[in-house]
């Protein structure tokens, strides 16, 4: 547990913000992570299969390459090999940026950064080719960051860009669907001055730089994007690729990044291969072939990993201690991520043409639309959730416990919020209590989701729903597994009435969790029809703040109020370990990174 006291986080702002990294010369190679590794010996080395072919099994279905569309860490961890930003994190460090396509990190003392911190302008790198052998241009940047903005598909993450760019403003559409911000103010956020890009802020924002080096913020090639039907950069064209149907967006199977490595192959379901770009201008790569390979049954996954069929899988909690008596493996232990986890109540589900909700009525063959509206409902599951349970059982004591969407390791993480307890006593209580005692009387029949493969949400899911059960016999719940790309579009579509996520930060600040999951137009919030104007307003005051003082009120309040309104059950904050086999060196860890597993890639050899 002394780890995570190492990774308390520097608040983007002040000193750490504006400090920002030293110039790419003077910038360290990333350290490979030593602390607290074990690698498993044996009495003979076998000889190392594959070579120069690096190869990950794990689970999880990618949803799309298209920067402007991808919102799941299974999309990025992909995308990190093929797309650059203008700067990236240093190492291990969460607070410290070295600069990727830009020149330099921006910061007040080189008068990059100004207008009282809205104005931020980069340098851009000279002579770097996309995979197709274009060079990227300053206007590739601006066009970038400005298609983002133009397509912003729903349920994505541009909400970032317009949260940043515009005052009250988190998208490009109102609620009806039709388009509310001009062109015109999207073109002048983002402007090319000669080698300079320049982003105009409404406010000042503290985690800036960590934005700016998210996935989202990832640079494509403008020509190329035009020449496969995307979007020319055009006002006139602006309504026409705005939201795009479900998988239409142009980058969704097909890429032009300045990463190391180019995609060859997608089998959708089954693997997705890379090969090192030739023409990196960069480092060039070991590995010389990357290969994500789903494989969502565990033993399989083992047998591979123990093999060498695979150097790396996936591996749950709930199989650490099998895991840690084989051989041939490194093991890295008590990695303190930024990520938790949470199950969240739909208080507004989707009604039509939804199959999640049965007959749609409190008859006990379903649920209403608005069943998770009533306080009493969401009570009666939170007070059936043990959380010593998963603590103990499911996560083999490799997690904390949470309490509210703010980790431990960020400012302002309040540790002594307490949550309400298991209580099946009190269960009961709120579930007599619902919509007038209709539930208790009526029963309910309701499906628990989780993305086939992840163990762990299955067997959270199985304990939630057996002591819900156990309470009424006419509550009826199961527990089914779908692929990720379908259980993430049916978190998009509001059609899941409660559903099991999990949340990477975007940026390492606690706006990132705070907003997300608590403001009313917040990612999760917005599709769970959560709505508090008294979270609204301290969630918006705190972002753009530079006072501790203040930040540090509205925070705990909110944290506060995460546990009065009964927003959903937030159980894991992962204490993790990785497999890797003997042979792969060069590994680190960073709490930012998607999935290190692959985003580590440029830096790993294999040898003895």
């Amino acid at each position: 547990m002394k780890k995570i006291l190492m990774v308390l986080l520097v608040l983007l702002m002040a000193a750490s913000l504006f400090a920002g990294g030293k110039k790419e010369a003077e910038a360290e190679e990333p350290k490979a992570a030593e602390e607290k590794v074990e690698v498993k010996k044996e009495m003979a080395k076998p000889a190392i299969k594959n070579p120069d072919t690096y190869i990950w099994a794990t689970y999880g279905t990618i949803d799309s390459l298209d920067p402007a569309k991808s919102y799941d860490s299974a999309s990025w961890s992909n995308m990190a090999l093929l797309y650059e930003t203008l700067v990236t994190y240093k190492g291990e460090s969460t607070g410290d940026f070295i600069p990727m396509l830009a020149e330099e990190v921006p910061t007040i003392e080189n008068g990059l950064v100004t207008n009282g911190g809205k104005t931020w302008k980069f340098k851009i790198k000279k002579g770097i080719k996309f995979h197709s052998g274009d060079t990227m241009t300053p206007e590739d940047v601006e066009y970038s960051f400005e298609r983002n903005m133009v397509l912003d598909p729903d349920a994505g993450p541009n909400w970032i860009w317009y949260y940043i760019f515009f005052d009250g403003v988190w998208g490009s559409r109102d609620d009806d669907g039709n388009i509310a911000v001009d062109f015109a103010d999207i073109d002048k956020a983002v402007e090319v001055e000669g080698d300079y890009v320049v982003f105009n802020l409404a406010n000042p924002f503290p985690a800036f730089l960590g934005v700016i080096a998210g996935k989202w913020a990832a640079i494509v090639n403008k020509s190329f994007v035009a020449e496969n039907g995307g979007w020319d950069g055009s006002a006139a064209a602006y309504p026409e690729v705005n939201n795009p149907p479900e998988d239409a967006e142009t980058l969704s199977d097909i890429e032009d990044g300045t990463g190391p490595y180019r995609l060859v192959r997608w089998e959708k379901g089954v693997e997705m291969v890379h090969e090192r770009f030739e023409g990196y201008w960069g480092n060039k790569p070991a590995i010389r072939k990357v290969i994500y390979k789903v494989v969502d049954e565990w033993s399989t996954r083992k047998l591979m990993l123990l093999r060498g069929d695979v150097d790396v899988a996936t591996v749950d909690s709930l199989y650490y201690n099998e895991m840690d008596q084989e051989e041939g493996l490194t093991v890295y232990r008590d990695l303190p991520s930024l990520t938790v986890h949470g199950v969240f109540f739909n208080q507004d589900i989707a009604a039509q043409d939804n199959p999640l909700i049965g007959s749609g009525r409190i008859d006990g063959e379903g649920v209403p639309p608005d069943f998770f509206s009533d306080k009493n409902v969401r009570l009666g599951f939170i007070y059936a959730f043990d959380e010593s349970i998963y603590i103990n059982d499911i996560s083999n004591n490799t997690a904390m416990d949470p309490v509210t969407p703010i980790p431990a390791g960020l400012p302002y993480k309040n540790p002594n919020q307490k949550r309400l307890p298991h209580d099946m006593k009190k269960a009961e209580e709120a579930f007599r209590k619902a919509f007038g005692g209709q539930i208790w009387e009526q029963g309910f029949k309701l499906d628990l989701l989780y993305n086939e493969g992840n163990d762990v949400r299955r067997a959270v899911n199985m304990m939630l729903a057996e002591n819900v059960m156990k309470l009424n016999p006419k509550f009826k719940v199961s527990v089914r597994g779908v692929e990720w790309s379908e259980y993430v579009d049916m978190i998009r579509k509001s059609n899941m009435p409660i559903f099991n996520v999990g949340w990477a930060p975007d940026y390492p600040d606690p706006d990132n969790y705070a907003n997300p999951f608590m403001h009313s137009q917040g990612h999760y919030a917005r599709q769970c029809g959560y709505s508090n104007p008294e979270v609204d307003k301290l969630v918006e005051e705190a972002a753009i703040s530079f006072d501790p003082a203040l930040r540090k009120k509205n925070y705990y309040r909110i944290q506060e109020i995460f546990v009065e309104d009964a927003v959903g059950i937030m159980y894991s904050q992962p204490l993790s370990r990785r497999y890797f086999k003997d042979w792969v060196k060069g590994w680190y860890f960073n709490p930012m990174m998607s999935h290190d597993e692959f985003e580590t890639v440029p830096f790993l050899t294999k040898s003895y």
